[in-house]
Order: C-alpha cells, then sequence, then structure tokens
C-alpha cells in the first residue's frame, strides 16, 4: 500500500483545510509541491484544488520558467479574494474601535486615529509576548505565530542565508490572511500603521514588500536580520577598541615600540659582549 494518504481517508474538511493553508502560506505553489508537502497522492490534491477552484477559494496563476527553452507556463494556485472572506473578517472589532475613535476625531485624520487605535491593541499583547527575546529571527519567528492566532495567516521566509555575505541576509515577515484588507484598500494608512508596528516590535527598521491591499496575494515586510546582525559586530569591536586598557600594559606597550611604529630591540649586556 501506498505510504501517501488518500484524502477520502484523512478527511475531506481536514485535508481540505491544510491544502488551504499551504496555498496560503506558500501560494503561488504546484499541486506537485502540495503533494509533497502534505504526503498526499496527486488525485487527492488536484480533487480538492479543483473543488476550490471551483467555489473560487483559490485561483490559478500561471507562472513562466525564466530558463531559456521552457515550455509552456506552469499552473499555480493561490488564495483569492473570495478566499480571503471564508478565512474570516475583524469587522465588528474594527466597527467597536471606530465608534470610540470617530466621536473624537473627524475630518481627514479620522483613518489614521482609527488605524492606529485598531493596531494599538495587538501591539501592547504582542510586546508582551515578545519580551525577553533578543534574536531578530526568533522575534520575526514569534511575531508570525501571534499573527496566526489573530487570524493572519503569519508565517516566515528565511532569504539570503548561504549568501556569504552576512548584511544580505534576510527574513520575510508574511501574512496570508488581512483581515481588514477591505478598508486598507480604500485606506492604506493600515498598511503603513501596520509596518510602523512591525518595526517597533521587532526594533529595526523593515520595508514592506507587498501587500493584499494593493493586490497581492500575501501581505510580506522586509526584516534585515544580517544588516542588523553586521552592525551589532561592529559595534561590539568597536567597543572593546574602545576600552580603557591596564596601565601597565599600556606602558609596556609603548616602551617596546618607537615613534613611528618602529618596535624597539632590547639587548642584553651579554649580548653586546658578543657583539663587541
Amino acid at each position: 500500500m501506498s505510504a501517501q494518504v488518500d484524502a477520502g481517508r484523512d478527511g475531506d474538511g481536514t485535508t481540505r483545510e491544510r491544502v488551504l493553508q499551504l496555498v496560503v502560506e506558500e501560494g503561488p505553489i504546484s499541486a506537485a509541491a502540495l503533494g509533497r508537502r502534505l504526503d498526499l497522492t496527486a488525485a487527492a490534491v488536484r480533487r480538492h484544488l479543483d473543488a476550490m477552484t471551483e467555489q473560487g477559494i483559490v485561483e490559478i496563476k500561471n507562472v513562466t520558467s525564466r530558463r531559456k527553452g521552457a515550455g509552456r507556463p506552469s499552473r499555480r494556485y493561490v488564495i483569492s479574494q473570495e478566499g480571503q472572506q471564508v478565512l474570516g473578517d475583524d469587522y465588528l472589532g474594527l466597527a467597536r474601535r471606530a465608534l470610540d475613535v470617530l466621536g473624537d476625531a473627524v475630518g481627514d485624520e479620522a483613518p489614521r486615529a482609527l488605524a492606529e487605535a485598531y493596531f494599538a491593541g495587538h501591539e501592547d499583547r504582542y510586546r508582551q509576548h515578545l519580551a525577553g527575546i533578543d534574536d531578530l529571527d526568533e522575534r520575526a519567528e514569534r511575531l508570525a505565530e501571534l499573527f496566526s492566532e489573530d487570524g493572519f495567516a503569519g508565517f516566515t521566509r528565511k532569504v539570503g542565508r548561504d549568501n556569504p555575505l552576512l548584511a544580505m541576509q534576510s527574513t520575510q515577515l508574511c501574512q496570508g490572511h488581512c483581515p481588514v484588507r477591505e478598508i486598507a484598500e480604500a485606506h492604506p494608512v493600515f498598511c503603513e500603521e501596520e509596518t510602523e508596528m512591525i518595526s517597533r516590535l521587532l526594533e529595526v527598521d523593515v520595508r514592506r514588500l507587498s501587500t493584499q491591499a494593493a493586490g497581492a496575494h500575501v501581505c510580506t515586510t522586509h526584516v534585515p536580520v544580517g544588516r542588523e546582525r553586521l552592525a551589532a559586530e561592529q559595534r561590539a569591536r568597536r567597543a572593546a577598541s574602545d576600552a580603557p586598557q591596564d596601565p601597565t600594559t599600556r606602558t609596556a606597550s609603548a616602551g617596546s615600540r618607537l615613534s613611528g611604529g618602529r618596535k624597539r630591540i632590547v639587548i642584553s649586556p651579554r649580548q653586546q659582549e658578543r657583539l663587541s
């Protein structure tokens, strides 16, 4: 018997949720890649993908290979806008915030005030969970988990880890679902406020690469892990070089050198006799 699990034996609902979760986290992704990740037969994966495509939950994205002589575009699957709605929307909590904020803030600044209030609650809770985590990679990973707990389908991708240049290494903090996507489409300030929140929580300057509000299938934030580690190493070296030296060590070191940086050669009396 094949080691692969057929969808019917695993339960259609559970298997479909697993397929959808991977499409959210790693899309655009092929049916073959999904099968390998989930240990499913190709037929089982395609059955779920076909069903979700018909329902409008996922959609097909044709991807052309960059290799020369490549054939026709391959089929990849991503979450659709309707699929985003299936994952849920946090309009109730947002509406309650709106009632509190808009009573005091009226005019052009109202959307920003609402966005600040909405993410303030998240930031306060997240900061408590991130306390004591110094490593930037670990902080980003934990923040992704916290996003998932709040319905943002958070996950991370590590980039450039095989690059010999430390500064080129980074982590992409991703969100496969946005509970306030429709509002963010009309008011991009929500994306701006969320990006600033991420920067404060990770204590590093980050850059937004893509957002669902702008049409991407996933929100992606660039976290410069390598650059920050390189800067930390440089600060440590400067601190070590600026540290005060022991006076006796400093005197001995100075006495062993002549002006211009040349070493002073000390000859003993016995050596002088041999040279004379």
